[in-house]
Parts: structure tokens; sequence; C-alpha cells
């Protein structure tokens, strides 16, 4: 299947359910997890062989969308408008203006942190945080706007 942020997106606000009967997801090993000591509930979707999770609100609607393409972890389907290769000045050329960024720093107790931006579209927040290693992305977030930090 040829994914692109739009496409992902539309998943935000459904029902979990919707996006784990669709290919490819369907098909993958999904870990399923709650997390009850949060203000509201909160259910996480892992595919750790694929390089894709989602979380869902108390209503389990999609609220938070992760595509992975670090050490450990990839999401092989990639994304025909926003690849993984694309350096920050590719991004920022294919989607505008961060609405928001953050530079590479070092966390005296979290460590090394990737530099990231965020890009605000019509309902959702595209979140991509690059390499600390080589030019290109690590993991990109897609948020509905309601769940945004």
């Amino acid at each position: 299947m040829n994914f692109t942020t739009e496409i992902l997106s539309n998943y935000l606000g459904k029902e979990a359910s919707a996006l784990l009967a669709d290919a490819p997801f369907r098909n993958w090993a999904v870990t399923r997890s709650v997390e009850t000591d949060l203000d509201k509930l909160r259910t996480d979707y892992v595919f750790t062989q694929d390089g894709f999770d989602f979380a869902s609100d108390e209503e389990d609607k999609v609220d938070t969308i992760f595509l992975y393409s670090d050490q450990s972890r990839c999401f092989k389907e990639g994304l025909q408008d926003l690849p993984f290769t694309s350096s920050r000045q590719e991004v920022i050329a294919r989607l505008g203006s961060p609405s928001k960024s953050g530079a590479r720093r070092s966390h005296p107790i979290l460590g090394e942190r990737c530099a990231w931006d965020r890009f605000s579209r019509p309902g959702y927040v595209v979140h991509v945080e690059y390499r600390l290693d080589a030019d290109g992305i690590n993991k990109i977030t897609l948020m509905r706007a309601d769940v945004v930090p």
C-alpha cells in the first residue's frame, strides 16, 4: 500500500478497530496494553516488527500514530510524501514552515536529544524527529490537534 501522512491522518479520531481491520495492519502482530494510571484511560497498540504504533483515548479512538525509522524499528511501508531519508531542509521544503521546532541538545539525564519540527495541518499535527547520527528522519508522529502537548 502507498501511505502518505494524509492517508494515515484519516485514522485519527476513528475507532481503533477500523485501523486494525485494514490492510496491512490486520496481518501484523500487535500488542495491546491499557494504561490505567493516567488521568485518562489510554490504550497503546504496538506493532514491534513493523515500526508502527498507535494510541487511543478512553473511547478507543485513535489519537496518535507513531512511525519509526531508527536502529531497532522501521516502518517498512514508508511514506510517499515524507521518505525517512529526507533531510530537515527537505522536510521543511515539503511541509512548509514549522509551527514549532526544537534543536538537537544534550540533556544531563536523558542524554542526546534529537532536533525536531512540528507542522500544523487542519485537524492534526505532524511531528518529525530527526536522526542524531545522520541526515534523515528518526520518527514521524501524527496527532489529533486536541492531544498535542
